[in-house]
């Protein structure tokens, strides 16, 4: 149990160490609920507990919901606002940039149903994405 756990651990590490792996997934579609996971790459105690959270919540939904992180560091901004753009979303990422960590969840139409700051637990995360999902 206790290498599962660590092997699981491993695994989140390596995938967030790579702030546009999830990002520049090309499965990111218009015809899809969407959510949106904002962060700042210096909001590691807040922003590491929401992310696994959400990515554990989406993923069970993969078939129907595409999923992005964006980059709130200064770094990336040029490449977050042209993934947002691109996305439908550059609004949201504009008017949350500063909240992290928050997450939006999108009608296919890239209607914003709900978004929420901070960590939540797994079942409001799942519970939005719900209701994302039976939106018209």
């Amino acid at each position: 149990m206790l290498f599962a756990r660590s092997l699981l651990l491993v695994i989140l590490f390596v995938l967030t160490a790579c702030p546009f792996a999830v990002a520049d997934n090309p499965a990111v579609s218009k015809g899809k609920v969407l959510v949106v996971f904002i962060y700042d790459p210096h909001c590691q105690y807040t922003c590491d507990k929401v992310r696994p959270t959400v990515r554990e919540v989406q993923s069970k939904y993969a078939g129907s919901v595409s999923y992005l992180e964006i980059d709130t560091g200064e770094e990336h901004s040029e490449q977050s606002k042209a993934l947002a753009e691109k996305n439908g979303v550059l609004w949201f990422y504009n008017d949350n940039m500063k909240f992290v960590p928050v997450v939006g969840f999108f009608s296919p139409q890239r209607k914003c149903i709900k978004y929420l700051t901070g960590p939540k637990t797994k079942s409001v995360y799942q519970a939005a994405l719900e209701r994302a999902m039976k939106a018209k």
